[in-house]
């Protein structure tokens, strides 16, 4: 089984030059970077390092997953975001796992074990309106094939087969983490997830604010629904 690690960007330069020392490339197969028309130097760092970098068709993170899909011909993908949440070290638990059959793992900030950025605070909006999410949809649509504790976590690996399965053709540019789920549920694709410590953004603004990123996963839950 091929491997590869996507790399999904949007103006992280600064990011992507503290990060690139620490992720552990000789895991993988191949590495590529998805990028949704930066403007601050972010595809010249990336090609300076001899890595490829494809645009997107469609907008948002869902249009990055529907470009990775479509442009890479690994058999396995793991997704990655260079801001800081994400620990590089997992990437060797996502190759292992696909390696003994996984089709689709998340790397889950809520498991025994995991961190959410939210934890130290009192209120934790956006770890619990997911808990909350997540509790409905498993049970709505998990029917004992997998039970999923992270709907909205971004760090995750699907193979292409299992993605095809998805039959997703113009992904929710926002809200596309908990449209695979459902879809994968729905599908009965098994999911597999482990814990893992989210880190704090380095740099920059998160592109994805809560009350905009609530509504859009509101409206592929209600789509999938009614489906």
């Amino acid at each position: 089984m091929k491997i590869a690690l996507v790399i999904f960007t949007k103006n992280e330069r600064k990011n992507s030059e503290v990060i690139f020392l620490r992720i552990p490339f000789e895991k993988v197969n191949s590495t590529y970077v998805i990028d949704g028309n930066s403007n601050d130097g972010t595809v010249n760092f990336w090609e300076s390092k001899k890595i490829k970098v494809f645009g997107q068709k469609y907008k948002g993170v869902g249009g990055a997953y529907e470009s990775a899909f479509r442009n890479i011909k690994d058999d396995a993908l793991v997704f990655f975001h260079p801001d800081g949440n994400m620990d590089p070290n997992d990437i060797a638990r996502f190759v292992s796992l696909l390696k003994e059959g996984a089709q689709f793992i998340i790397a889950s900030r809520t498991l025994k074990g995991g961190k959410n950025e939210e934890d130290e605070k009192i209120f934790k909006y956006r770890k619990w309106s997911m808990q909350i999410m997540a509790a409905v949809i498993n049970l709505l649509f998990a029917r004992n094939i997998s039970h999923v504790s992270d709907l909205t976590q971004g760090y995750r690996a699907l193979t292409k087969k299992a993605y095809a399965k998805l039959d997703i053709k113009i992904p929710n540019p926002i809200a596309t983490d908990t449209e695979q789920v459902i879809k994968a549920l729905k599908n009965k694709i098994l999911i597999t997830e482990f814990p893992t410590k989210e880190g704090k953004r380095m740099y920059g603004k998160t592109s994805m604010p809560f009350l905009k990123t609530s509504w859009e996963n509101i409206k592929v839950f209600t789509k999938e629904v009614l489906l």
